[in-house]
Order: structure tokens, then sequence, then C-alpha cells
């Protein structure tokens, strides 16, 4: 910047780096930067939307909608535009309109990623089909180094759930980490046919990974929530692992699906809520198969019951990972490691009850599409 004061993605980066660290005034007006030197600059004005609180007549509001009508404006950018002005509609009650808005936002997402759910019906299929050749390979061997792994539905509470557990002085929070999908995907999937060395190199270099962010402790946690795909590879890789499963209400997790913006390319089901309701059937499916082979060795956290009940739930959680106590476990607001998910405002407030009931207020607009999910709770 002090080479090139007006260079817009440089702030934008900075804003990236400060919401990060929790200081949200900073990142606010790095991004309100951004918007002076660049006013077309759309990801600047959804970043801002997410840390922004919008008022009446107010001129980023303003900006936004006039900017979303320009002619030459893209389809990327109206995607980030229409995500923004949800959230400043909702902000301003005005909930059917912030409705229309993501509507519009979630349908040029899905365009631009080209998503069809038959991908996502295929990958669940071949996971089942090929994991019993998967668990004849299992590893005996144990490591100094023990992962935790956290994992469920994104947006389902895994990001508190890691604040919780790495509020602990032994336990060090990696975050979400690719490593399992990036080196067991074609193992998991039975493209490549497993046996007692493939499982090992890639337990290796897993491990070798999880070295480099563990800071000097031997248990660290991976949040990655799709890590559920895999759970027949990681408890043939590593059978000491810890696996803590975290569920909450099928409506809430499905609608907060719909209402993120996913930097991944890879959630490309969270922006239709037909395909999201059909991917959470998917999800609960492939849990009950999970749960049916490693039943007594998962850890099934309930997000709502944690937040009414969060003194017994920490408890019960931390004696599961065989830790001793410790009372920091309870103030996961006062974790101060950089959290790098969606949830990273949420997780710096103290642990609040309600949250699963937001999307009630959308309820008149979805048609009833939640209501086939009763029979998946």
């Amino acid at each position: 910047i002090k080479i090139k004061p007006d260079y817009a993605e440089a702030y934008n980066n900075i804003g990236i780096a400060l919401n990060l660290k929790g200081d949200t005034e900073a990142a606010i007006d790095s991004y309100k930067q951004i918007i002076k030197i660049k006013p077309d600059y759309a990801v600047a004005y959804r970043s801002l939307s997410n840390l922004y609180r919008f008022t009446e007549h107010d001129e980023y509001f303003l900006k936004m909608q006039s900017l979303c009508q320009s002619p030459g404006v893209s389809d990327e950018q109206r995607c980030h535009l229409n995500f923004a002005l949800s959230k400043a509609s909702e902000d301003l009650n005005e909930v059917g309109q912030s409705f229309n808005y993501l509507k519009i936002g979630n349908e040029l997402r899905k365009k631009i990623l080209s998503y069809d759910i038959k991908q996502d019906i295929e990958l669940f299929s071949q996971l089942k089909k090929s994991y019993p050749s998967i668990a004849l390979q299992s590893v005996v061997e144990s490591s100094d180094l023990k992962p935790i792994f956290i994992l469920g539905m994104p947006r389902s509470g895994t990001t508190l759930v890691e604040q919780i557990v790495s509020s602990h002085s032994e336990v060090t929070g990696a975050g979400e980490l690719s490593y399992v999908e990036r080196f067991g995907e074609l193992i998991a999937r039975g493209v490549i046919k497993p046996n007692a060395e493939i499982i090992s190199v890639f337990r290796q270099r897993y491990i070798e990974e999880l070295k480099k962010r563990s800071e000097g402790r031997s248990i660290v946690t991976d949040k990655m929530p799709q890590n559920f795909l895999y759970v027949g590879l990681i408890f043939s890789a590593f059978p000491d692992a810890k696996v803590i499963h975290v569920n909450r209400d099928p409506a809430a997790t499905c609608w907060s699906n719909y209402k993120q913006y996913f930097e991944s390319k890879g959630l490309g089901y969270s922006y239709d809520l037909d395909d999201i309701v059909r991917y959470f059937g998917l999800y609960k499916d492939l849990m009950q198969f999970w749960l049916g082979h490693y039943g007594d060795r998962i850890y099934n956290l309930n997000y709502d019951n944690l937040t009414i009940n969060q003194d017994e739930e920490t408890r019960k959680l931390i004696q599961y990972l065989e830790l001793e106590w410790e009372n920091d476990c309870l103030s996961p607001q006062h974790n101060k490691r950089s959290v790098r998910t969606a949830s990273q405002q949420q997780v710096r407030q103290k642990v609040y009850q309600g949250s699963s009931q937001q999307w009630r207020k959308f309820e008149p607009y979805l048609n009833g599409v939640f209501d086939q999910l009763t029979e998946l709770n």
C-alpha cells in the first residue's frame, strides 16, 4: 500500500487478515477503503455486509443497489452483490426482499459452479461401496500425534466445538484442514484400490502435514466438516483417533447453508433449497452407515443441547477426549486463536441459544421445502 496506495486487492487481503484476528472495526474500515478506491469491487461489499450493520438510507446499500442494476456487471459480481443486499435487507427487517436477493445470489452461484446433485449422489454411493475393502486394511501402529476430527454438515456448530476443545491447554486448534480429502479421496471412493501400504502412506502424509500445524502439542483438532465423508478411511488409518460428530436442527442447518456464500467450490449443493434437502438426506444416510460400524467410537454432540446445557455437555465432551477438566473450556469466546470459517463472528461471543430458530422468519417464503426434514431428524 505504501508503494501503491490505491491497490484494492491489498486492502481486501488486509480486511480478511484483520477479520481473522477478530479486529472487526479495522476490517470494516479496510473494506470501506476498497469501495472508495474501486466502487465496483463486488467482493468488498459482500465482505463488508458480513460485519456491518446496515441502517435506513445507508450509503453502501444504495451503492450496491445501483451497481447491481448496472448493465456491465458480470454474473460473478452480481452474485456477490445479491448476497450482500440480502444481508442488508435483513438488517432493515425487509424479510421478503432479503429472501429475493438471496434467491438470485444462490441461483447465480449454482450457475457459475455448474452444479448437479447427481455428482454427489454418485460420490456417496462410491464411498459406501468401497468401504469394506478399506476396513480390511486397518493400520495398527500408533502415533505421538493424536488428531481429533470434528465433523458434520457445514454450519452445524463445528467451529464452536473446536473453540471449546482448543481452549484446553493440551490441544491445538488447526481449523479446517483439506488433507484427508487431498490425500484420501481417491482411496475412499475406490478409484485407488486400498492395501496396507496405501493406507499407511495416507496416514503418514496426513501426520506430516498435521505436525506443521500442531504448535508443538500432541493433540490437534481438524474441523473440516466434510470429513464426515471419510469416516471409514479415518478409522482405518487412525485407529486411536477421536471423532466428534456435531449435529444441529436440520432446518437450521439447511437454511444456514443456503444463506452462506462459501469460498469453497465444493459445496455446490448449498445454492438450491431442494438440493440442500436432498444432500442433507445423503449426509444422514451416510452417517447412519458409519454409526453402524463405529457407533461406540463416534461421539455424537448436539449443537442445540450444547447451547442449552453448556456446562454438562462440555464436561461430557472433554471426558470423551480423555483430557483433564479445565474451566477455560467453558469460555470459548476468550480463545484468541484465528478462526477462518463463516462462524468466526459468532464464536467470539459467549455461547448463546436461539440461533437455530432464526430461519423461521423466512418460513413463509420456503414453500414447505423443509417439511420433509422432520423425517430425517
